[in-house]
């Protein structure tokens, strides 16, 4: 019989090995957009409505996952969303494709796909196949974003899906 001992002496902290890390979770807020039907309009006191977009509701994802140094990742996905004018409420449930190369030294530029499946929340069995494209800026663990969604379904004969700004917290 045999024993055997590993033994570090310890000078900085530095030296003790270190596993690194390869899930991380992400959480997302983001804000749909619609055209403003009255863009150009003249208000009585005189003032132009200059926007072009306004705010159609909120959204709000969790993802966690698997990445390969920060910069190719792997979630699972769930959420919540709302479109006001629409009157609809969605959940969708989907993975994500990260794929976030360094283009500074805190500082990622990339995109994220992501394909599942959206269910419509108090609208009976209306669902759809959930797709999606964002492009990120990723400053340290915080992400500004812009978003395509389709939701895969059509409401009021009209295909339904948002294009969103948002902002997301990473955490590896």
């Amino acid at each position: 019989m045999t024993f055997g001992q590993v033994e570090y002496t310890l000078e900085n902290s530095d030296s003790i090995p270190t596993k690194n890390k390869i899930t991380f979770t992400q959480f997302e807020i983001s804000v749909p957009l619609q055209g403003n039907k009255n863009h150009g309009e003249i208000y009585p006191d005189g003032r132009t409505n200059n926007s072009w977009f306004v705010p159609d509701g909120i959204n709000a994802n969790f993802g966690y996952g698997v990445h390969f140094n920060k910069w190719l990742g792997l979630t699972a996905n769930s959420g919540i969303g709302m479109k006001l004018s629409e009157k609809l409420v969605v959940a969708p449930l989907f993975s994500n494709l990260r794929i976030m190369p360094k283009i500074a030294e805190e500082t990622r530029i990339g995109i994220d796909i992501g394909l599942g499946h959206t269910f419509a929340l108090g609208r009976g069995d209306l669902s759809g196949t959930f797709k999606r494209i964002k492009l990120n800026l990723e400053a340290d663990d915080m992400q500004l974003f812009i978003e395509v969604v389709s939701y895969g379904f059509e409401l009021n004969n009209n295909s339904q899906g948002s294009l969103s700004l948002g902002i997301a917290l990473v955490s590896f």
